[in-house]
């Protein structure tokens, strides 16, 4: 969009080597000009417009950037309401509105930026991992709601593990890709077999990521004796098995290895389609954040018991004891019912939350996907989360015939019965009224 003279020359080099070139830049809103000839009516009611709309699009961009749940959404979802209906109260009030100056909501944008100078595998990765090393280093609030442990960290150590989790993710890809043993055309679509090559090197992965967290040859204090910190801490972390809410990456593993189309919405797309690297992207960013967390919650563990890894590791306001053992309960609490309800859930309403970094800033998003394969894999106590699910989707149409039901009889009961009785009692009353009046009448009527 809107190319210079010299980025026309570069893409057109690009091209005709064989690359693609994409370059979608932020559009600039254009404020809409308010007439000047404007009347006291029509000023009233284009300046609560205005603010009426400034307070919309600052509540759906904080719906978007950091998603809310429970109570705090339905706030906000409320607050949303009362300025629709303040918006339409102006309206009766005032009138309507220049067309101009109707409302429409901020349209999400996005800017987009794809040099590959080839259409392999090893320059689609080296795409992604330019843009994700952008993406990270230019996240300086760090705020999810979600990923608690990830926020404890100092923001320089955070984006040094999002650096060595990427530079590791690279580096095995690569690895396999050289080696050429994943046999990827003869293995099921969601499956991850135990022998593959790619899951067991995972647990190995995290720990070479741990180990340029902290750095190879570190040695800190503890207990009266230097301690190398690297070793301590790969000792004591539990860092095997696979992620349970990570979506399956043979997607990932076919586009960047053996440059296969992606399946995506239901078609087919090359990798190097720009909608096809937003979505490579995104399960990438999604990999990359899932991972830390379960890094930094056993950096969290180790710090409970080192403090003097506290200083180097958390801020000064996790220093306190109560207040590290406090998120550490928030976390343990929040990861309880992750596993009791929320995962279960998500199962079997066949969705799944990716996480990811967009404009420098934290973004989850719910996909629709099916995950038959892991109901099966769910425990007694999860699977009578979705038996409860189902009874319930079986059992609301009947009560909702049996309510309706009840209020056509109370309805018929308040008017036909009662309705009557009331109106049968008050014309009694009236007519003893009436008779009561004509006797005081005939009697003062008489000498």
């Amino acid at each position: 969009e809107q190319p210079s003279l010299t980025e026309i020359n570069e893409a057109i080099e690009l091209i005709t080597n064989g690359g693609r070139v994409f370059r979608i830049s932020e559009a600039m809103q254009s404020s809409s000009a308010k007439p000047s000839n404007l009347g006291l009516k029509q000023w009233f009611l284009l300046s609560g417009l205005d603010q009426i709309n400034a307070e919309v699009n600052a509540l759906n961009h904080r719906l978007e950037i950091f998603p809310q749940g429970g109570l705090q959404r339905l706030v906000t979802a409320g607050r949303l309401r009362e300025l629709n209906m303040a918006r339409k109260l102006l309206h009766t009030i005032w009138g309507s509105a220049n067309p101009i100056h109707q409302f429409k909501p901020k349209p999400k944008q996005e800017r987009l930026q794809i040099y590959l100078p080839k259409r392999g595998g090893n320059d689609i990765l080296n795409q992604l991992q330019i843009e994700l090393a952008k993406e990270f280093g230019s996240c300086s609030n760090f705020e999810t709601g979600y990923l608690l442990a990830l926020e404890a960290l100092l923001p320089e150590r955070r984006l040094n593990l999002f650096e060595s989790l990427l530079h590791e993710f690279k580096q095995l890809l690569e690895k396999l890709s050289t080696q050429n043993c994943l046999a990827l055309t003869a293995i099921p679509s969601g499956d991850q077999p135990a022998t593959d090559p790619w899951v067991q090197q995972q647990s190995l992965l995290r720990q070479r990521a741990l180990m340029k967290l902290v750095g190879a040859y570190t040695q800190l204090p503890r207990e009266g004796s230097l301690l190398p910190l690297a070793e301590t801490l790969i000792g004591s972390a539990n860092l095997d098995g696979e992620e349970p809410e990570l979506c399956s990456l043979y997607p990932i593993l076919i586009a960047l290895i053996e440059g296969k189309p992606l399946l995506i919405d239901g078609k087919l797309m090359a990798a190097d389609q720009p909608f096809a690297l937003l979505h490579l992207q995104t399960l990438v960013s999604n990999w990359l954040l899932r991972n830390g967390e379960r890094i930094a919650k056993e950096v969290l563990e180790a710090c409970s018991n080192w403090p003097e890894l506290r200083r180097t590791m958390l801020p000064l306001e996790l220093l306190p004891t109560r207040e590290l053992d406090r998120l550490r309960n928030k976390i343990n609490s929040l990861e309880r019912w992750q596993n009791l309800f929320v995962r279960p859930v998500s199962i079997y309403e066949s969705k799944r939350v990716f996480y990811s970094l967009r404009s420098g800033k934290f973004v989850s998003q719910v996909l629709i996907e099916p995950r038959d394969n892991e109901l099966k894999t769910l425990l007694w106590w999860q699977q009578a989360i979705t038996i409860l699910l189902e009874t319930r989707d079986a059992l609301a149409p009947q009560l909702e015939i049996l309510i309706n039901r009840f209020g056509s009889l109370m309805v018929l009961l308040l008017t036909r019965v009662l309705g009557r009785a009331i109106g049968l009692i008050g014309r009694g009353i009236m007519q003893g009224l009436g008779k009561g009046m004509q006797n005081s009448n005939l009697s003062a009527e008489k000498p």
